[in-house]
C-alpha cells in the first residue's frame, strides 16, 4: 500500500511539473521568467506608459502576453495563434468568473467571439483551430495612458472605455 501512495504522489508532482504556467491575470510579475523556462519559450519585454509587456512566444506559434503595472501586476493578459492557452492558469482567480460570465452567454467554446464585461473585469475570446485570440483587462488595474491595441495588435479602446 505504501508503495501506491509513494507511486501516486510522484505521479502527481510530476503532472504539476509537466502542467503549463503563466503569470496570472491578477498575479505578480515574478513568475513569468519561471513560466518562460517551464514552456520552453522566448519572451520579448517592452516598456511604455507605465506597462510592461511581456510576451512568451510557444514552439506552437502560440504567444501570450502579459501586461504589468508598475506595481508588478498582471493587470491584462491576451493569446493569439494555432492553440488555445490554458485558460484556468492564465486567469487564475478570474477564471470562475469567465465560466460564469460564458455559461450566461453559451459562447466560449463556439467561434463567434464571446465577450463579457462588467465594473472591473472585461474578457473577450474567439477564434477557429488554428487561429485562436483573446484578451482579459482588469479594468481598475490599468495604467493611466495605456495603449489597449497593444493586447491583440488591433486597436480595442472601446474595450477600456477610451
Amino acid at each position: 500500500m505504501r508503495f501506491f501512495l509513494t507511486v501516486a504522489a510522484v505521479g502527481t508532482v510530476l503532472l504539476s511539473l509537466a502542467s503549463p504556467a503563466f503569470a496570472a491575470l491578477g498575479g505578480k510579475a515574478a513568475s513569468i521568467d519561471t513560466d518562460r523556462v517551464r514552456l520552453h519559450a522566448r519572451i520579448s519585454r517592452s516598456v511604455a506608459v507605465g506597462a510592461t509587456q511581456n510576451d512568451l512566444i510557444l514552439n506552437d506559434g502560440t504567444v501570450t502576453r502579459q501586461f504589468t503595472n508598475a506595481a508588478g501586476m498582471v493587470f491584462a493578459v491576451s493569446w493569439n495563434g494555432p492553440m488555445r492557452p490554458n485558460l484556468r492558469q492564465l486567469f487564475g482567480d478570474y477564471y470562475p468568473r469567465l465560466q460564469a460570465a460564458a455559461s450566461r452567454t453559451n459562447r466560449l467554446h463556439a467561434r463567434l467571439a464571446f465577450t463579457a464585461s462588467d465594473a472591473d473585469f472585461v474578457v473577450r475570446s474567439g477564434g477557429h483551430p488554428g487561429a485562436f485570440w483573446g484578451y482579459a483587462v482588469l479594468l481598475n488595474q490599468v495604467p493611466a495612458g495605456f495603449d489597449a491595441s497593444r493586447m491583440v495588435g488591433q486597436p480595442q479602446t472601446e474595450v477600456l472605455g477610451r
